[in-house]
């Protein structure tokens, strides 16, 4: 073989090799498919005829033009993939590392309206005056009655230390008021709410799950033991999720060692099984969970868990049903890309995503109580049942699927003891 042809055939060896090593990364493949390069061409064609003749010229530009398309291809797949520009990611590296600006309160949607639903006490809305239940309607002399609930939360965003103008309505008088807060740095707790239901029955609120959020219902659990909790109540209403491993952690508080607590399923096949690990905090005490349609994710995870393993009785209402993974990748000139990869499968093989984690007992509350309730949460503590309602218009009611949880554990607890279960 002479020297000529060598120094050919080692370059052409060269890319055999390194063809062979991209076609199997599944994030290269497409390099080799010729729908990907038509795709492209066809996108940069009509990006040049837009930039050339589009009447406004000052309104064309290739980067938003870039951001907006893929905007719109991310969000035709699912509801949680989403391509993010710098400003977004950043917002969303925030958010994951539990750091949280803002005026001190939690907002949803409720019957088409922007509610606050919880006011924090280390916000300034709490030293304001705003309350729990108030509509938000304005922004910055913005009205925003019309506007999204994504929309009314941007507005309200911004630096620590800068001012932000925010008017609500107060149900039952029909009142406006209007605010000036100042946007800080927030830490909150995760477990909250922790207080003996009843002399038995210990109850907690679970508000996300987060870094440590295992550590505080551990915690939680340990002062309601001393004060002669033997059933517990863990309310995860309204709780929209957050990180897997904390969820698998907290469920290893109830289940046994070796128990699978669920199944990561992604296109390839079964991704990776969990199962719970033997812990020195483990709690055998009777256990009901509360969920409702804004249960998601992390708590759909754990409820679901620990309902298949009839570890615990789930109340309340079919959950959310967002049972996917979404991976996050991050470019070099800052934007990210949050793509679902994956779906959850709970331990019965049952897949949460679109359908949901059915209770064992379900409660349904109609839209009057569950906003009556949403008023009433968090001023109950700070008043009188006269004085809250002279000031809101009506009377304290009780949450019914609270209540329900309640006269299970009792009967639970009961039956541990040899006594006679309470009749629902």
């Amino acid at each position: 073989m002479d020297k000529h042809r060598l120094r050919w055939m080692i370059p052409v060896a060269l890319l055999a090799v390194l063809a062979s090593q991209f076609a199997t990364r599944a994030d290269w493949r497409a390099m080799f498919s010729m729908d990907y390069w038509q795709s492209l061409s066809r996108y940069g064609m009509v990006m040049r005829i837009v930039e050339s003749e589009f009447v406004h010229a000052d309104e064309v530009d290739f980067q938003d033009l870039t951001d907006v398309a893929l905007r719109a291809a991310l969000r035709s797949l699912d509801p949680y993939s989403e391509y993010m520009t710098p400003d977004d990611y950043e917002d969303f590296s925030m958010a994951a590392n539990q750091e949280y600006v803002g005026v001190g309160i939690e907002v949803g949607q409720f019957s088409g309206r922007i509610i606050i639903s919880q006011v924090f006490d280390q916000g300034s809305a709490g030293a304001a005056g705003i309350l729990s239940g108030d509509f938000i309607i304005g922004v910055d002399r913005a009205d925003t009655r019309n506007e999204s609930l994504g929309e009314v939360i941007d507005r309200i965003r911004g630096e620590p230390g800068s001012m932000v103008s925010v008017k609500v309505e107060r149900p039952i008088t029909a009142e406006e008021y209007s605010f000036d807060l100042e946007r800080r740095a927030i830490a909150l707790d995760s477990v909250v709410d922790v207080e003996m239901a009843t002399e038995t029955v210990g109850y907690m609120r679970v508000r996300q799950f987060i870094d440590e959020t295992d550590l505080e219902m551990i915690s939680a659990i340990h002062r309601l033991k001393a004060e002669g909790m033997q059933g517990l109540i863990i309310d995860l209403r309204g709780n929209p999720g957050g990180r897997l491993n904390i969820a698998v952690r907290m469920s290893e508080i109830f289940l046994d060692a070796g128990q699978p607590v669920l199944t990561v399923q992604s296109r390839r096949g079964v991704q990776e099984v969990f199962y719970a690990e033997a812990t020195l905090d483990a709690n055998h005490q009777p256990l009901v969970v509360l969920i409702d349609g804004d249960s998601a994710s992390a708590s759909e995870i754990f409820s679901g868990a620990l309902r298949d393993h009839a570890r615990a009785v789930l109340v309340g209402e079919k959950s959310y049903g967002k049972g996917s993974v979404q991976s996050v990748y991050s470019f070099p000139n800052g934007d990210g890309l949050k793509l679902t990869s994956a779906r959850y499968l709970l331990p019965s093989g049952e897949a949460i995503n679109g359908t949901g984690v059915c209770p064992d007992v379900t409660v349904e509350m109609d839209a009057e109580e569950a906003i009556l309730l949403i008023l009433q949460k968090h001023h109950l503590r700070k008043m009188s049942d006269a004085s809250f309602t002279k000031t809101f218009g009506f009377a304290p009611i009780e949450d019914p699927q609270r209540l329900v949880a309640e006269q299970i554990l009792e009967g639970l607890i009961g039956a541990n003891m040899g006594m006679t279960k309470v009749e629902l």
